[in-house]
């Protein structure tokens, strides 16, 4: 009951800094409700119920880690480009036609994507702040938000930091930063739709739940767009199947946003069971 308690505490706090410092992230979040949970309902993949257990520590995370996030990402790729920064003033972005400057972003931040994802399950410190977001038992829009702070940040800074080094401005991170979100609200839907055409183009909800799947021959694949995994050996998408469940074996708290903070700190994500 106490942890009940400090959930709902937690959570109106977490409205109330939405609403101070963060504007129409509450609205926002509020639309997105208006659009997938109807989706969710018509072509649910699993019945589940809209208000599941942990809802409410999902959707701090989505009020809070925003603002949380944004700083800890600038703060990392300004001190990790500082040995590099000298390569910056020759605006590389700027010397190259417009297409050839979105089609090298777009590569970049495919590649840097999948190997900022795929680090943070095989560097077991950096598993620690990851294995929150696999903590999901239940996947839906909701989930997506579920990531500890820092371990959204590292994976964030390390899609963009190359685009950083050579030169891209504001607009491009910016566009990074709204294709990232809506990619992980869609690709965690709830939803039993299958896109023929976009299933090996763009992650849908069939393939990154195989990647939150705990069925042992799922694991650790799928960490980014199909093409990319396909050029890793990381591809994996059976057909006629779907995973059996979703978790991890790391005793991470089922919700609690402050206890999902203070997790990879804790004495029970250094022990042999919380690996990825």
């Amino acid at each position: 009951m106490a942890s009940r308690t400090v959930t709902l505490l937690t959570f109106a706090a977490a409205v109330v800094f939405a609403l101070v410092v963060r504007g129409g992230a509450g609205i926002g979040i509020a639309l997105l409700f208006l659009v997938f949970v109807p989706l969710e309902k018509l072509f649910a993949l699993r019945r589940q119920r809209v208000l599941r257990r942990g809802l409410l520590t999902d959707l701090t995370h989505m009020l809070v880690n925003g603002a949380v996030t944004a700083v800890a990402v600038v703060a990392l790729v300004v001190v990790a480009a500082i040995p590099v920064l000298w390569i910056r003033r020759f605006d590389v972005e700027g010397a190259l036609p417009a297409e050839f400057a979105v089609g090298l972003a777009v590569a970049l931040v495919a590649v840097g994507n999948y190997w900022g994802h795929r680090l943070t399950h095989q560097v077991p410190f950096l598993w620690r702040f990851h294995a929150v977001h696999h903590s999901s038992e239940q996947l839906d829009w909701v989930a997506s938000g579920r990531l500890h702070p820092l371990d959204q940040a590292f994976t964030q800074a390390f899609t963009v930091f190359p685009l950083f080094v050579l030169g891209y401005g504001a607009g491009a991170f910016g566009g990074v930063t709204v294709f990232v979100t809506l990619l992980a609200l869609f690709q965690h839907a709830n939803v039993r739709l299958r896109f023929p055409v976009l299933r090996w183009v763009i992650n849908t909800p069939e393939w990154h739940h195989w990647h939150h799947a705990i069925d042992d021959d799922a694991r650790d694949k799928n960490f980014g767009l199909p093409i990319v995994d396909k050029l890793f050996g990381t591809a994996y998408l059976p057909k006629g199947r779907r995973p059996v469940g979703f978790g991890t074996r790391s005793p991470v708290p089922p919700e609690g946003y402050l206890r999902h903070l203070a997790y990879p700190f804790t004495r029970a994500a250094t022990e042999p069971t919380a690996v990825s």
